[in-house]
Formats: C-alpha cells, structure tokens, sequence
C-alpha cells in the first residue's frame, strides 16, 4: 500500500471515529440541528488538524480549524487555514451511506446577511472588512494602511485583537467532506446551490455500489 493510500485511510478512520463521537449510540442517515449552540458543537468536533475540507459556495476549498460565535447576533464565526468568515446559520445537517464513511458529509445551510454601510457600493456575495477587538466594523483599506482612524477622529494602530473577515452575506451553502474522500475529485461549486435532497442523490451516484 503507498503512502497516500495509508493516508487516506488513516483520514477516513478518524472522520469515522468523529461521527461516532457525535452519534455515539446508532448513526442516522440523516440528522439536522437548527439551533446555533447545536451547530457549534458539532463544527467544534469536526475542527481537527488535516481532518476536513470545508466546501465555500464560491468554489474555494479550506481546512476547517475552528468555529466559534460570533459578534452579530445569530451569526458564527468559521475559521479556516485562510480566513475568518461570518455566517448566518439557518441549519446545520449531516448525510450518511450505509458503511461509506468517506462519503458521509456535512451540509450548513445559511440565510442572507445584510450588508454594512461601511462601503458605498454593493459586494456581490461576501463583504471583506476589519474587525476591531470591540466588534466595529472599518473598511478593510485601514489594513492595507496599516492605521486608522477612531470615532473621536484619533489615528491608531491595529492591536494584535483586530482581525480582517468577511461576511457571507447570500444565501448558501458550506459542504464538509474527510480530506480523504473522493468527493474532492468529482467536486464543482455547483453543488452548494443544490437542494438537500438532490445533493444528496448526486452523490449517491458516484459511491461504488456492492
């Protein structure tokens, strides 16, 4: 066996053994969580170290490190190997095949988010922004400045607290995947604007059969 092939199966065993964590007693094929504590909990134990791909409806692809809530209201925070990214969550779901792990995924579902006035212009499906340590949101520009200035007019540096994040603001969603699953392979980002079930009976397709 190579050493990717051990890699893989190495993955698959610790993403099985995570859905086991979360489903310690019988695993659904299907299970769904609305409420934002629910959600946080599960993301919180999928966030291992070469464990994930999180699956971005722009079609980018990251590792999930962490999850976490957010400053707005009902909002959470995924924080990833590039980036801090603000959602809106309206659910959370998992999807399991019979015995193929390497199959079984996680689906977040997000609402719209309502755009800051901070820019004059509308962003078209996320809004790219400095967090200061108090949750103000300032044009991201101040970044690139490296300085800016407060509400009593006053130029500051940024704290090692302040962050840049962007905030998803259309509705979507997020798919999580074992790193080691084929579904890397076959993945096109028109999958995140598919319903539920039809998702789910497109990937049914590709998963060996017998």
């Amino acid at each position: 066996m190579h050493n990717r092939e051990i890699k893989v199966d190495k993955n698959i065993q610790r993403w099985e053994e995570k859905i086991i964590q979360i489903f310690p007693k019988a695993i659904p094929n299907t299970c769904i969580w609305k409420d934002e504590i629910d959600i946080l909990n599960i993301l919180f134990t999928l966030c291992d170290k070469n464990l994930n791909n999180i699956f971005y409806p722009n079609g980018q692809v990251y590792d999930l490190m962490g999850a976490d809530f957010s400053k707005e209201d009902r909002c959470l925070e995924l924080i990833t190997d590039s980036s801090i990214d603000v959602i809106k969550p309206t659910k959370l779901s998992f999807h399991y095949y019979d015995e193929a792990f390497s199959w079984a995924y996680f689906r977040i579902e997000t609402d719209n988010l309502e755009q800051t006035p901070i820019y004059d212009y509308k962003c078209l499906y996320k809004e790219d922004l400095v967090m200061l340590d108090n949750g103000q949101y300032i044009d991201i520009y101040n970044w690139y400045r490296g300085e800016y200035e407060d509400e009593n007019n006053i130029i500051r540096q940024f704290s090692n607290k302040d962050q840049i994040i962007s905030r998803f603001l259309s509705k979507s969603s997020f798919l999580i995947f074992p790193k080691g699953s084929y579904f890397n392979n076959i993945y096109e980002k028109s999958y995140n604007m598919l319903e539920s079930d039809e998702l789910e009976n497109t990937i049914e397709e590709f998963i060996p059969k017998g």
